[in-house]
């Protein structure tokens, strides 16, 4: 094989790729409790403090759960 077969491989493979994966389509847990989280959030609660707050409303979530929710939502 030549470099620029191998280049064009490459994209082919890449392109291939896009194609395959999807999109996420679940929601999160943490959607439904939003605007509380963010709000509880931006007045200074830590993320274990916010997994506390979420397992007395009976949701049970580990608090990387809601450190990667709030890195993407807040």
């Amino acid at each position: 094989m030549t470099y620029i077969n191998e280049v064009d491989e490459v994209e082919r493979l890449k392109a291939e790729t896009k194609l395959i994966t999807r999109k996420r389509r679940k929601t999160s847990k943490l959607d439904k409790y939003r605007s509380q989280l963010c709000k509880l959030y931006f007045l200074g609660a830590s993320k274990a403090e916010l997994q506390r707050w979420l397992i007395r409303r009976g949701v049970t979530v580990n608090w990387t759960t809601v450190k990667r929710w709030l890195d993407k939502n807040a």
